[in-house]
């Protein structure tokens, strides 16, 4: 049986009405597939009443710094001092995949995360354990807010000031996966 369909099978054992929601952020050297995750985040909430259940953050020693683009380090925070205690990508993932077990997972531009998550998966030949449906906040933004002439665009940033959603520390994974799940908030509410 194909991977994909195995993985799809085992997943559809539960109501994805049932599944709890893993709002997730992960930060990166660049925006080229070659370039790597260096910092990763969970808050996971129920789908019932988005209560968060959990929230985790890893910071991910860099192996290619070299081949990092400057503007991306800027824009994500890194430096030495702070990725002193950065763990190596592999134990990083494990601990994503504990984190968002039977989850769907919800992201504002998901699809540039779930890029890197499944490149960086496959390195080390996990499978995940996260439902394979998931929910994107511009999508969600988009379908509600699209006529609303106080939006220009659906950036986090601007969702954030819509809302009034304070963010202590934009591009650092748990900051962004926590506006990303104030915003679902927000949306919901509409």
């Amino acid at each position: 049986m194909p991977l994909l369909i195995k993985y799809m099978n085992n997943n559809n054992k539960r109501s994805i009405k049932d599944l709890d929601f893993a709002f997730i952020d992960t930060e990166t050297t660049g925006t080229d597939f070659n370039h790597e995750l260096i910092e990763i985040a969970v808050i996971r909430a129920s789908s019932y009443d988005f209560t968060v259940l959990d929230e985790w953050e890893a910071k991910i020693k860099p192996r290619n710094i070299e081949s990092a683009e400057e503007a991306a380090l800027k824009i994500n925070h890194y430096n030495d001092k702070d990725w002193e205690k950065a763990v190596d990508l592999e134990p990083a993932l494990k601990t994503f995949l504990e984190k968002t077990e039977n989850a769907v997972l919800v992201g504002h531009n998901l699809t540039f995360d779930w890029t890197y998550i499944h490149k960086s998966l496959a390195e080390f030949n996990l499978k995940p354990t996260f439902h394979f449906k998931s929910l994107d906040t511009i999508s969600l933004a988009w379908q509600k807010l699209r006529h609303d002439s106080g939006i220009r665009s659906f950036s986090v940033k601007e969702l954030a000031n819509y809302f009034n959603i304070k963010q202590d520390k934009p591009h650092s994974a748990l900051d962004d996966a926590r506006t990303a799940y104030k915003i679902f908030l927000k949306l919901n509410e509409l």
